[in-house]
This record gives C-alpha cells, sequence and structure tokens, in this order.
C-alpha cells in the first residue's frame, strides 16, 4: 500500500483527515484505506495502552513482528502506535515532525497488533 501521499500531513489531536493526524488517527486512516475498518475510540491518550482498547478498536494481539502490522510504543505516559512499511521502518504521526518515517529501532516496542 502507498502511503506516501500521507508523510508530511501535520499532527492534530484527534485528527482523522488529511488537514491533521494524531497517532491513532493514522492507523484509523491506514486502516480503511485497507478496506478493514476499525473502531476509533475516544480517549485522552494518558495512561492508556492498546490492552484496553483493542476490543473496542477491532485490534488482536501477535506475539511477533509482522510488515504491515501495528506497532505499539513506550513513549513517556501517553500511548502511541505506528505502522510497519518494511522490516525496520514504520511511519506514524509525531507532534514535532507530523506524519513521518523513522526506524523502528529508536523506539521501544510494547507489542504488534493487526486488525482482524
Amino acid at each position: 500500500m502507498d502511503l506516501s501521499d500521507l508523510i508530511g500531513i501535520p499532527y492534530k489531536v484527534h485528527g482523522r483527515d488529511e488537514s491533521g493526524l494524531d497517532c491513532f488517527g493514522l492507523i484509523w486512516l491506514i486502516a480503511k484505506r485497507n478496506c478493514t475498518p476499525i473502531h476509533d475510540p475516544v480517549y485522552k491518550g494518558f495512561n492508556c495502552t492498546l490492552v484496553k482498547l483493542a476490543d473496542y478498536v477491532g485490534l488482536k494481539n501477535l506475539d511477533e513482528f509482522k510488515i504491515g502490522c501495528v506497532i505499539e510504543i513506550e513513549r513517556e505516559d501517553r500511548l502511541h502506535l505506528g505502522y510497519s512499511i518494511d522490516k525496520n521502518r514504520m511511519i506514524h504521526a509525531t507532534l514535532s515532525d507530523g506524519v513521518t518515517v523513522e526506524d523502528i529501532s529508536n523506539y521501544k516496542v510494547k507489542g504488534y497488533w493487526i486488525w482482524e
């Protein structure tokens, strides 16, 4: 799936379209493009884990990395997600750079997820 048109979209809290995206908004949009829509929870982002949201959202935990999976990242006290585009890189939305591609190894991974 080509996601290059998403790179550079600015970060926007609860953003869900090309005018601005947060990390969950990016995952939500990718799932929608993949014709596997997931539910959009309303959460504050603090002290929240994907384990708490997985059933509602429609994600299933994976035991190991898989290209095309959602990556749950440890980032202070906030839930943060990326989407693996290959074995080394992910696309995600950051406050400073908006939607960008980075090495997965730059982050501490908490888990891998896939839409059902």
